[in-house]
């Protein structure tokens, strides 16, 4: 459901789904392929052979209408995940949870300050040992930094 007007909607909302006719396939509006649509019942049934975009219904069944309505739209961005190893230089005790909490807010701070989005989530990966830090090997040290572009 979506506030509109401070009301909620119980109606329909188009789901990104199409065709260009009667006779044409249906595709995302990413142009993705389609490979399983929940159809209600009676449907795709192309009333006035003119319904060639899809909305979900309130019971989550899809609906074939006309294209020209005007509906909320539901929206889906693909969620992207990113490992980044960060190298600390500290007299303190890194693995203390405190400490952790204190460096992430900062890098969340500097990020949000270049630009990163505020749906973004930041977090620790906790190694098998239970910390988040490990202590370089002697390897990992004497290789020369890498960045970021």
């Amino acid at each position: 459901m979506r506030v509109i007007s401070q009301q909620v909607y119980k109606g329909e909302a188009w789901v990104g789904l199409s065709r260009t006719d009667a006779s044409a396939s249906w595709v995302w509006s990413d142009q993705s392929p389609i490979t399983f649509v929940p159809w209600g019942p009676n449907q795709p049934n192309n009333l006035a052979n003119n319904q060639y975009c899809v909305a979900v219904t309130p019971n989550a069944k899809f609906n074939d209408l006309e294209c020209p309505r005007k509906l909320p739209f539901v929206c889906y961005t693909e969620r992207l995940k990113q490992t980044v190893r960060l190298k600390v230089k500290t007299s303190g005790d890194i693995n203390d949870p405190a400490v952790n909490t204190e460096v992430l807010q900062q890098i969340e701070e500097l990020l949000k300050a270049n630009g990163l989005t505020d749906y973004a989530k930041l977090s620790w990966k906790i190694q098998p040992d239970g910390n988040v830090f490990q202590k370089s090997r002697r390897s990992d040290a004497t290789s020369p930094p890498q960045t970021c572009s």
